[in-house]
């Protein structure tokens, strides 16, 4: 199974080289300001601890008999102390030889600071919560005693918070701004980039004209030269095609022309007996030589450079008159009543490409209607001011399960699909591609036999 390519536009690579180590950097620094204000505040809350700690210290001193030590805080000293609403507070003093001698005796399972007469500061669990312990071993040459002040952790966890929120919303409206500050800036970047693509995609199918690069930025240079030289090799092919096929065109319509004349010559001249097979012969050409004019009509329109300096203005009118001196004698043969409603309308394109659109549609339904029938080709303009032509016949009709098929190459409608070639709906269906024009196939007046329309866009006016 075949998997589809993943499409990368030159704006998403934009947008993604300079947008995720954009994003990143953010990212790095929104974690180094948290970091940074979260040590900020711990160290204020430090230093509160250790100065408690500190405090205590201060109030440690001998008894009157100078046997034991006491800890001098007054109970609304030590009320303060405890009445923090959000966390827990305690301490403990004890002696070198851990014999306690004031607060909770439950902080005696902490370790002791490992240094005299410096203040150190630990985290530690006590009764399943994380706590924050800042502790003082004072020795001096009288006393020895050990200061240990523990506080939970709420305020710290709460504070980290605010400061979460408070370096998050910032940094998340700065990686907005930035986030569309790149993507509309690739936007404009790469605007002359979309006006050459909206250039490119205008363009008709035959328009090989060079580009213009006085409007390209210099990154996009090597890329429209690289264009206008694969323009100026494909109209070169074109041309070469284009005079390719009228040439042949030219040299094959004379003999076949000629091998026709002669058999029909030959008709007359020879004994009856040997008029049968001459007879053969020369309708068998005459279908060599239709066929042959329609393959050459059909590799002209279908060509890319069919248009080439072929555009010009169009009288439907005048194209339906010519049709007619050519068909007349075809109509004549089946005694078909071959009629013309013209209107003034005019269109832009190439001549020989819509005379051939006109003679094939023309030239179908005098080839699929009975003997006597009906044909009747018309042009003229809508009520929206658009061109048309429209040729319309009293014969069988087509079905409308076929009504897109007619126009494959080589398809006839039916078994035996009259003595055509199966080529003049297909040259019709490029032609009309070639001219932007729409085809509508439908029934006739009275659901009678069959209705071919092409509407041609508005006229165009060309300049003289």
């Amino acid at each position: 199974m075949l998997r589809r390519a993943k499409v990368r536009t030159l704006r998403r690579r934009l947008l993604i080289f300079i947008s995720w180590p954009l994003l990143g950097l953010l990212a790095i620094s929104m974690a180094a300001d948290y970091q940074s204000a979260l040590g900020i505040a711990g160290e204020a809350y430090d230093k509160a601890l250790t100065s408690t700690a500190i405090a205590l210290v201060t109030r440690l001193e001998r008894d009157h008999d100078d046997k034991d030590i006491e800890l001098d805080v007054p109970p609304a000293a030590d009320a303060i102390l405890r009445s923090d609403t959000e966390d827990k507070v305690q301490y403990v003093v004890f002696d070198e030889n851990g014999r306690l001698i004031a607060g909770d005796a439950e902080l005696l399972a902490l370790p002791p600071p490992k240094e005299a007469n410096r203040s150190e500061l630990a985290d530690a669990r006590l009764g399943g919560l994380q706590v924050r312990t800042a502790s003082f071993r004072y020795e001096s040459a009288t006393l020895t005693a050990t200061v240990i002040v523990a506080e939970t952790t709420h305020k710290r966890t709460h504070a980290a918070g605010r400061i979460l929120l408070a370096i998050v919303w910032p940094n998340l409206v700065l990686i907005v701004a930035a986030l569309l500050l790149v993507y509309f800036g690739v936007r404009f970047a790469l605007l002359p980039l979309d006006i050459l693509g909206d250039r490119m995609a205008r363009r008709g199918p035959g328009d090989f004209s060079l580009l213009d690069e006085s409007d390209v930025p210099g990154e996009a240079g090597p890329l429209v030269r690289a264009i206008n030289r694969l323009m100026d090799h494909l109209g070169a092919a074109g041309r070469a095609q284009q005079a390719f096929l009228s040439n042949t065109a030219h040299q094959l319509r004379t003999p076949l022309a000629g091998l026709q004349t002669q058999l029909e010559l030959a008709v007359d001249a020879l004994p009856p007996e040997a008029r049968p097979r001459i007879e053969r012969l020369r309708d068998s050409t005459r279908r060599l030589t239709h066929f042959t004019h329609q393959m050459l009509a059909l590799a002209r329109s279908s060509s890319e450079g069919a248009l080439i300096n072929d555009h010009q203005a169009v009288d439907l009118s005048g194209l339906l008159e010519d049709a007619a001196s050519d068909l007349i004698d075809t109509a004549l043969a089946k005694s078909i009543d071959l009629g013309f409603e013209t209107a003034p309308a005019t269109v832009e394109g190439s001549r020989w490409m819509l005379r051939e659109l006109v003679a094939n549609l023309i030239e179908n339904a005098i080839t699929y209607t009975p003997d006597g029938g009906r044909v009747t080709a018309r042009c003229g303009c809508d009520d929206a001011g658009r061109p048309f032509v429209e040729v319309e016949d009293d014969g069988p009709g087509i079905p409308e399960a076929e009504r897109e098929r007619i126009f494959e190459r080589f398809y006839r409608v039916g078994a035996n699909g009259g003595e055509g070639t199966g080529l003049g709906l297909a040259i019709v269906k490029e032609v009309a591609r070639r001219h932007a024009a729409d085809i509508v196939v439908e029934a006739g007046a009275g659901g009678v036999g069959t209705r071919f329309r092409v509407g041609f866009p508005r006229p165009v006016a060309i300049p003289g």
